[in-house]
């Protein structure tokens, strides 16, 4: 039989609480870090020691020995010690290393297909821009573009570079010094409604879509705000939106004349008719 030990302190709350990080139940972490400080000890010297309910410590001491943290040295009394903490935490870091590698793939993968239900929000100028950035660096078919000039022209050198490896670029600008825009031969730039004029609340807002498999929608007011989403409805309404406005585009270059003297100027007649009074107000406000 071992000598018993005769110190007698509170166990070291920093230890337990790590412990309790590392999955130790309540009980168990202020169990062994009283045992690391008092060893070999019984239960009961444990219970004492700690205030724990002395079921409670038996209980816990039984579980700490089916985890290989502790082992019994004596029989009458049972006293326990900790087992070589580097051999045991050496080999629950490994462990618990590749648990977690277990866990990442499987998230992964079961969330892969899922991912799509949720739109990103993105905070800021400067994040706003490193998103849609990236996303440009991304695309390998086509980038389709619909604001202002003032807001793409942050994106032009990246525009152009992906243009030059092979993405089709199209954009449907309004604003001032559109020709910029067109910095190479496979970015086109359609002047918005034909004449390049924003109406509404397009002044504010910077719409894209990229190769079919993420859309994001950029606020311009006080704060910006991007929303980024890659739900293939969602992408799908937005690419024929865009669509339409670069055949609109088309169909105004042809046959401007006719149509502003059937509708009026800027189509005033149809946004009359048709727009909702304050339809652009929740979008300038932020709301």
């Amino acid at each position: 039989m071992q000598p018993r030990a005769t110190a007698s302190r509170s166990p070291a709350q920093p230890l337990a609480t790590t412990l309790r990080e590392l999955g130790f139940s309540e009980y168990e972490a202020k169990s062994y870090a009283a045992l690391a400080a008092r060893q070999p000890a019984t239960a009961y010297e444990i219970a004492k020691v700690t205030g724990l309910p002395r079921a409670n410590v038996y209980g816990a001491l039984r579980n700490l020995e089916a985890k290989g943290a502790v082992q019994p040295v004596t029989e009458h009394p049972v006293r326990y010690v900790p087992v070589d903490p580097e051999q045991f935490f050496r080999r629950l870091q490994r462990n618990t290393a590749g648990l977690c590698e277990d866990v990442v793939r499987a998230v992964k993968r079961d969330t892969k297909a899922e991912e799509s239900a949720y739109v990103w929000l993105y905070r800021g100028a400067n994040d706003v821009r490193d998103k849609f950035t990236e996303l440009i660096e991304g695309a390998r078919d086509h980038v389709w573009i619909k604001a202002p000039a003032a807001l793409i022209e942050p994106y032009r050198d990246a525009l152009v570079k992906a243009a030059c490896r092979g993405v089709t670029i199209r954009i449907v600008a309004f604003g001032e010094n559109l020709a910029a825009l067109r910095a190479h031969r496979g970015i086109k730039v359609f002047p918005h409604e034909g004449d390049g004029q924003p109406h509404g609340a397009a002044d504010f807002l910077l719409t894209a879509t990229f190769d079919s498999h993420g859309t994001m929608i950029v606020t311009h007011t006080d704060k910006v705000v991007g929303s980024y989403a890659r739900d293939q409805s969602i992408i799908y309404v937005i690419e024929t939106l865009l669509l339409h406005e670069i055949y609109f585009a088309e169909i105004y270059a042809a046959l401007g004349p006719q149509l502003e003297a059937r509708f009026g100027k800027r189509l005033d007649k149809l946004r009359r008719k048709y727009r909702p009074a304050g339809r652009e107000r929740p979008v300038m406000d932020g709301e």
